[in-house]
């Protein structure tokens, strides 16, 4: 074993342990094996190890190294810490098992003066011979996880055509039984059923999950269902005993089914399918995405009340969860409100009253005149002086050629040069739109026009929350903030009118 050369000052180190999520022999590379063994190296070249880093189940291979929270608290102190000079890991596979990573790990930490070690294989790449064998060994182990990778896929695809269960935890209302297949459980087992059934009944996900809240049932990890879970569960093959693999479904053996394969498709065409997923998205109203919940912050969608036809942005967590007192604030109203809002932001960049009165400081110094209106009144004697010489040149005589050219030349040339200053005085907004100054009239005559799903994107690109109540706050992306107040408020206020 070659000993690194001891130095007047101690040299630092820190370690890095990782430990893959993907392993059945993690007992060989426990973290309390890769510590060991790190702390081992150190000691045997008299490094002093001041901090030891870790990220375990994370993945080499899968994961970048950027995600990996250990290893970047890891840069962290390296960076803030000078006298540390050496990074040691188990071995290279530790570090990562891709060789681009690799390449960018190396290159962070010789930017601060700090070089890898591998405790197993011996390397140091400070050294000529280190980095030519961990260049190498970085190969070799991104051809390891390449090649693993392949044979798990291999295995997978085995598995699934001879119909067992690829991996991963049971569904909700099923457990493993002993032949590696999937059993009814008990009375989890009957709740899907019932979801099932209520949905060829016509319930939606809402309704599901709103009885299974009043039952007091509750998910797996114990809290409450959301239509998202639920229509998760609606949308699970195991329950039919199948399973997906490649975009294919193949049967599980020894595999009670919950629902019927015929009944599970019948259902997944006629209430799941992406026809129905799409003309969902494209009925979203004009602020589905941009509202949010005055009283709770959470997100806000449209629902049809059961008392009128009318629709009404209700806030999620109410719909859900019956948690949230905010009131319903009518859909129509508000959302043309807020079209005309827009509208009326358009129309201010120009008024009369926000064009500055005064010239610029060149103009002031140049000609003497401190004000549109004095520029604009002098256009006005100009042409009225014009009219005069004319009139005494074609009508009384009075002037000859000459003298007419002459003044008629003079009086074109200062008209010209007011008229330019005039062009050269800006024509500032009240309120700065930012990128949007230059579009934001045009956009407001292109929202009458655009189809509804076009223009719920289109407001969306300059408007970035709406809140609404008495009044709705509109925030737009350039930091403005507008008001909009309600025009009634109806039903002990549970209803907000715009």
């Amino acid at each position: 074993m070659f000993k690194l050369k001891t130095e007047e000052e101690e040299i630092e180190a820190v370690g890095y342990v990782r430990q893959s999520d993907e392993r059945e022999d993690k007992e060989d590379i426990s973290e309390q094996t890769q510590r060991a063994k790190i702390k081992a190296y150190c000691d045997f070249n008299n490094i002093k190890l001041v901090e030891v880093f870790k990220d375990i189940d994370y993945s080499g291979f899968r994961i970048s190294y950027t995600k990996r929270p250990g290893i970047m608290e890891a840069f962290k102190y390296c960076r803030e810490h000078p006298k540390v000079k050496k990074f040691v890991v188990f071995n290279l596979s530790r570090l990562t098992r891709r060789k681009k990573d690799f390449h960018l790990i190396h290159s962070l930490l010789s930017s601060i003066d700090v070089d890898i070690c591998s405790a197993s294989e011996q390397l140091d790449f400070g050294t000529a011979t280190g980095r030519l064998l961990t260049s190498m060994l970085v190969d070799f182990n991104e051809y390891y996880s390449d090649n693993l990778s392949d044979v798990m896929n291999d295995n997978k695809a085995t598995n699934a055509e001879k119909g067992r269960w690829n991996g991963g935890p049971a569904p909700y209302g099923l457990k493993k039984n002993s032949d590696g297949g999937f059993t009814a459980d008990g009375e989890k087992a009957i709740t899907v059923k019932t979801m099932f059934r209520m949905t060829f009944e016509g319930k939606g996900p809402y309704l599901v999950a709103a009885w299974l809240r009043n039952q007091g049932i509750l998910t797996e990890t114990g809290v409450h269902w959301t239509p998202r879970r639920v229509r998760y569960v609606l949308k699970n093959v195991t329950y039919a005993g199948m399973q997906r693999w490649k975009g294919k479904f193949h049967k599980l053996a020894n595999t009670e089914t919950l629902i019927s394969w015929e009944e599970f498709e019948y259902l997944q065409k006629t209430r799941f399918s992406k026809d129905n997923v799409w003309r969902g998205m494209h009925n979203r109203q004009l602020l589905s995405t941009l509202l949010r919940c005055p009283d709770c912050g959470s997100k806000m969608s449209s629902r049809k009340t059961t008392a009128t036809s009318k629709r009404r942005y209700i806030c999620d967590n109410k719909n859900s969860y019956g948690k949230c007192t905010s009131p319903n604030y009518d859909t129509e109203t508000l959302d043309s409100a807020v079209i005309g809002l827009i509208g009326k932001l358009a129309k201010e960049r120009y008024q009369p009253v926000h064009v500055l009165p005064e010239l610029s400081e060149q103009t002031q110094k140049d000609q003497g005149i401190s004000s549109i209106k004095k520029l604009q009144n002098e256009l006005t004697v100009l042409e009225q002086a014009k009219q005069k010489v004319y009139d005494d040149y074609y009508l009384h005589q009075k002037l000859d050629e000459t003298q007419f050219n002459s003044l008629m030349s003079r009086y074109d040339a200062r008209q010209k040069d007011v008229t330019l200053m005039l062009e050269k005085i800006p024509l500032p907004t009240k309120t700065n739109y930012g990128d949007y100054d230059d579009v934001i009239d045009l956009f407001a005559e292109a929202l009458d026009v655009l189809e509804p799903d076009e223009k719920r994107k289109a407001v969306g690109l300059v408007i970035q929350k709406v809140i609404p109540g008495n009044p709705a706050i509109i925030e737009f992306r350039w930091g403005e903030k507008r008001e909009i107040p309600a025009s009634a408020i109806k039903y002990g206020n549970r209803s907000v009118i715009y």
